[in-house]
């Protein structure tokens, strides 16, 4: 039964992580504007470069939950536009809804964490539940590593099979020459941040890999004696 537990653990801890990767670099409205302005100009866009920080702010607020519409409204020579189209806020409350989804997925990992660690592991003289665990971030990570490399291989066919799985319309399927939200984020935005998402969840899960390990070898070492 404690094998089972260091799996859900393990689990429970890298999916958490992933998910809160996700939603930590998805509502930084700096790294957003940063992200925008590096791949998405004001003369590819037609976006006046002041607008970048307020409409970088309103997306990050709105996919982070703040009731707001989403919709930008700025001026250019006296004459008012709207940013987004309707179709263009449709499909960003499809986004917004995976990002609550990637929220709960956080809260319910923290839960499972909480049931879970202080019974199975901290105080656990048993090594093998800590084996268990680092195994099973091992197997996660060699997942990950073979999405990755697909991705190296073919980032668009799999960005392209990542909407038609996460969405159930076609929203997603925007025109460069009529929606902005399209011309602000090409696909090299979406590159940058998945290295930005890969990244930080390496981090963690190295993090989780040294723990793991240190904890084993006291574990061993106190055997010792």
């Amino acid at each position: 039964m404690k094998r089972v537990l260091s799996v859900f653990l393990a689990l429970c801890m890298a999916v958490g992580w992933f998910a809160a990767s996700i939603y930590l670099l998805g509502t930084g409205s700096i790294t957003m504007r940063t992200v925008m302005k590096r791949y998405a100009p004001p003369q590819d866009t037609g976006l006046p470069a002041e607008e970048y920080a307020p409409v970088a702010s309103m997306i990050t607020g709105y996919l982070n939950g703040d009731e707001i519409p989403f919709q930008h409204i700025y001026t250019v020579n006296g004459t008012e536009y709207t940013a987004f189209n309707q179709k263009e806020q449709q499909h960003m409350e499809d986004v917004q809804s995976l990002f609550r989804l990637c929220r709960m997925i956080c809260f319910v990992c923290l839960g499972g964490y909480l049931l879970t660690e202080l019974y199975l592991l901290w105080g656990d003289k048993d090594r093998t539940n800590w084996r268990t665990f680092r195994r099973t971030l091992l197997a996660v990570l060699a997942v990950v590593t073979a999405v990755i490399l697909l991705a190296c291989i073919d980032f668009n066919s799999l960005f392209v099979l990542f909407h038609k799985l996460a969405f159930t319309n076609d929203l997603w399927l925007l025109n460069p020459q009529t929606d902005l939200l399209i011309r602000l984020m090409p696909i090299e935005f979406f590159i940058l941040y998945a290295v930005l998402i890969g990244l930080l969840w390496l981090t963690g899960m190295a993090v989780l890999l040294i723990l793991s390990t240190h904890y084993i070898r006291r574990m061993k070492g106190s055997d010792i004696k």
